[in-house]
């Protein structure tokens, strides 16, 4: 008997719709939220007071309000009372979902780069730092460093010296060599000193 095998989804979060569905609720509910804090804060500061509905039904019904023109309808006549006018009203309104925006652009933007690090794009240096890192000049400068075996870092006295070392060490070469070449020529020009043997004298007889 064999036990059916559980099938895993490839994509555990969700499908590509329900993540732009939700996407798409959240940006209207942050829309909303900042809408009626808009309200709050010119009422606040030029109506009798801080207003904010009270129940997600009143806040349907301010928010559908501010759509139609009517500040502050769906409120209870005590709030009513403190709503600002619609210009201070609209005015903190567009300043509220104004900052929501900028915060949203912000978040995306540092999202986006630190928090892919497989995107090759991000952290790369433009064509200027490049150049600026990587130029001919900054290449002569650091050449001491990049192939030390070939450019040596030597301060001005040890160059000095160390060129006056490989002189004297060629000079001294070149006076050596010639004076065995001078002691080879005398050596091979002086006559031979070995003396041919002289004949035997004959032995008289007695």
């Amino acid at each position: 008997m064999t036990t059916p095998s559980r099938r895993r989804e490839a994509q555990p979060i969700g499908r590509g719709w329900e993540l732009a569905v939700a996407a798409v609720g959240g940006a209207l509910i942050a829309v909303g939220l900042a809408a009626m804090a808009g309200l709050g804060l010119a009422s606040a500061l030029w109506g009798g007071g801080w207003v904010w509905p009270d129940g997600t039904e009143t806040a349907t019904r301010v928010l559908g309000g501010l759509l139609s023109g009517d500040p502050g309808r769906g409120l209870s006549p005590d709030e009513l009372g403190r709503v600002a006018g619609p210009i201070p009203v609209y005015a903190c309104v567009a300043a509220a979902e104004l900052g929501l925006l900028t915060a949203a652009v912000i978040t995306a933007v540092l999202g986006a780069r630190y928090r892919r690090p497989s995107d090759a794009r991000s952290g790369m240096a433009t064509r200027g730092e490049a150049e600026e890192a990587l130029g001919l000049r900054q290449l002569r400068a650091g050449r001491a460093v990049i192939r030390p075996d070939r450019y040596p870092a030597r301060s001005g006295w040890e160059r000095l010296g160390h060129l006056l070392s490989t002189a004297g060490d060629a000079i001294r070469g070149r006076t050596h060599r010639s004076a065995q070449s001078t002691s080879s020529r005398s050596l091979s020009r002086a006559p031979s000193t070995q003396t041919s043997p002289t004949p035997a004298a004959k032995e008289i007889p007695r």
